[in-house]
């Protein structure tokens, strides 16, 4: 029989690990300025999905780029994130507050460097449903979702803390 102690402890234990997960981080918050600079991003979006302007793509690589400039490796996978939403949003039907909403997304994988690798994965199941509402096929969602976890993870600042290991 084991004794009340042993079972204190390991209940302790459990709590303590239970407790030990990376907390959440600042969400960054557009400015009047980013407001504007989002605006261009989705209308980047509506060119490429209606073929409006042939150099849309570029723009929208162009717009999201500014961002990691000073960060050559980011600079690259931001570049091919810009490559796969174009990519999986040309030829389809884009409303107007989807494109908002993805213009948004798109900014906070690029810029929101404190955020916990939960609020990641958020971001990531968000752009990936929300491209889907558009008729995007779920494969093709979530090669963009994989490019913005690879985004962010050359972009956080954020260190681990011993505790969040467990």
């Amino acid at each position: 029989m084991r004794s009340p102690v042993h079972f204190a402890l390991l209940a302790l234990m459990a709590l303590t690990l239970a407790g030990c997960r990376q907390a959440d981080g600042p969400v960054p918050t557009p400015d009047e300025s980013v407001l504007e600079d989002l605006g261009d991003v989705r209308k980047d979006l509506e060119y490429i999905a209606t073929g409006y302007d042939p150099s849309a793509s570029k723009d929208l690589a162009a717009d999201l780029g500014k961002y990691v400039d000073e960060m050559p490796p980011a600079a690259a996978a931001v570049d091919e994130l810009s490559r796969r939403v174009a990519s999986v949003v040309a030829q389809k039907k884009l409303p107007e507050q989807t494109g908002d909403q993805l213009a948004l997304n798109l900014w906070l994988a690029i810029q929101a460097r404190q955020i916990s690798e939960r609020q990641v994965e958020a971001l990531q199941n968000d752009t990936q449903a929300l491209l889907m509402t558009v008729g995007i096929a779920e494969e093709n969602a979530q090669q963009v979702a994989a490019q913005i976890g690879e985004v962010q993870r050359l972009v956080t600042a954020r260190q681990r803390r011993w505790y969040e290991l467990f």
